[in-house]
């Protein structure tokens, strides 16, 4: 049973809802929060300063005129609702005489009595004691340091709940506003962002079924748009990949077919020649020219099956490498001589140019089968000319070059004459010399494993030019 989806673009929708529900109620509870502090500390301070001033008047005015100026303090207070009351140090009511302001048994407690006789202001935030709830200040009256008595200002918190409430009224439709603003935004580009995705997704199916030249619209704005960009990277690569590997399976089924070819011909070859020696239909005279042809056939085979050996045991890296160093005039030398024979059947001439004492540090035997390999092809694609054998030495390693004056290549053949599969075109090969396709496939791995490098320089009608370069020195010895 497959598990519920839950789309992406909600997910988005609904965390940045509750993000902003809570967001907006962190916000306004503050707000609330501060409101009512800050009217309480407003309220506090007003009550605070109408009590000093009383306190000051009170002991500096005579009797009936200190009730007329506390009778007129009233009458101010009265606007805001607040009522005052003084009381002496015995804790018993000195102002208003007639109606009292105070709850019944009100009583300051004795906490609060010593900060008041130490002369400090008491503030209460909201005492329950009255009809209804209430901001109190306690305000000493002090003469120098005697204690007289207190004066205790009580205001309604109603009227500030009211403008509070209203307050918090408004901001309410404000913060919901802005909510419903906030999320049609987001609703808008959480379709915007998933679009960008289903365009993604919908691009990866295309790749997926092998179409390999979608592209997205790049836009390197966001983490999305360089994942576009990464995508459109990856589609280059693998229609890239693909059109290789479409190229070399051409090659692999055409190199396969020309293996079989070769092989063909030199195994019915052994084949009639063997059947012929079995059933006596070769004179004796013959016998030996028909054992030479099955050797020389068998040979071929045998070169054939270990071409491809060796480059997968190169491939696989299980071909070891015992370097020494050795002088190249001599070894160049006993190769000119080994495939002078060949070279003579096409009037070809080869001409040393390399210093007496020339050293280089490679595998004797596999640079053998470098050099042969491509002496090789220099006979074969050269006719009545000249194969150069060259080598110098710079600072850091030793440079072999193997020139002709053959057929040459082109730019597009030079491009290719180092992949596995591929093989000159026929009209200009002589399988005599027992061209099978991925020689210079090996040489290039042969030189690599090597550590060195190998190029190739040809221009048609003029020959080609392959330079070997093999360092000198084992890296430890740097």
């Amino acid at each position: 049973m497959n598990a519920l989806k839950f789309k992406y673009i909600y997910q988005l929708f609904l965390t940045q809802f509750v993000i902003l529900f809570i967001a907006c109620l962190m916000i306004g509870l503050s707000v609330s929060h501060f409101l009512k502090d800050y009217f309480f500390e407003e309220q506090v301070a007003i009550l605070t300063k109408y009590g000093n001033t009383i306190s000051n008047n009170i002991k500096y005015s005579p009797g009936n005129q200190a009730m007329a100026v506390l009778n007129s303090y009233q009458h101010v207070l009265d606007v805001s609702g607040a009522r005052y009351t003084i009381m002496n140090s015995k804790n018993e009511i000195f102002y208003p005489r007639m109606s009292h302001p105070l709850p019944p048994n009100f009583k300051i407690s004795r906490d609060d009595m010593d900060k008041l006789k130490a002369g400090k202001t008491v503030t209460i935030k909201v005492d329950a004691r009255f009809n209804q709830e209430m901001s109190v200040v306690y305000v000493p009256i002090m003469n120098n340091d005697t204690f007289l008595g207190s004066i205790i200002l009580n205001a309604p918190i109603s009227g500030t709940e009211k403008v509070i409430g209203t307050i918090n009224q408004y901001m309410l439709y404000t913060i919901l506003l802005s909510i419903a603003v906030a999320l049609a935004l987001s609703a808008l580009i959480s379709k915007l962002q998933v679009n960008r995705i289903n365009k993604l997704r919908e691009a990866t199916k295309h790749v997926i079924r092998g179409d390999y030249k979608t592209s997205l619209k790049e836009n390197t704005i966001d983490e999305i748009g360089e994942l576009a960009s990464d995508f459109n990277k990856m589609t280059e690569n693998l229609a890239q990949s693909h059109e290789e590997i479409v190229r070399q399976e051409k090659r692999r089924r055409q190199f396969i077919a020309d293996v079989s070819h070769e092989m063909r011909t030199p195994l019915t070859t052994i084949s009639g020649l063997t059947e012929g020696l079995v059933n006596h239909a070769i004179p004796a005279s013959e016998t030996n020219r028909a054992i030479h042809l099955i050797d020389t056939e068998a040979k071929r085979l045998t070169k054939l099956v270990n071409e491809n050996l060796d480059y997968e045991r190169i491939l696989a890296n299980k071909i070891v490498l015992h370097k020494t160093r050795f002088n190249v005039h001599a070894f160049f030398d006993l190769l000119a001589e080994q495939l002078k024979p060949l070279a003579q059947e096409k009037n070809n001439q080869f001409i040393m140019e390399i210093p007496a004492d020339l050293e280089v540090y490679a595998d004797y035997d596999r640079l053998t089968q470098v050099v042969m390999n491509i002496i090789k092809n220099s006979i074969q694609f050269t006719e009545n000319g000249k194969i150069t054998l060259k080598g110098v030495q710079d600072y850091k390693e030793t440079i072999l070059e193997i020139q002709d004056t053959g057929i040459g290549m082109n730019t597009e053949e030079l491009e290719q004459i180092w992949e596995r599969f591929y093989k000159a075109d026929m009209s200009r090969t002589n399988t005599a010399l027992g061209e099978s396709g991925i020689g210079l496939s090996i040489v290039k791995q042969l030189v690599e494993n090597h550590g060195g490098t190998i190029t190739a320089e040809s221009t048609p009608n003029k020959g080609s030019l392959f330079s070997i370069r093999l360092p000198f020195y084992q890296e430890q010895d740097l």
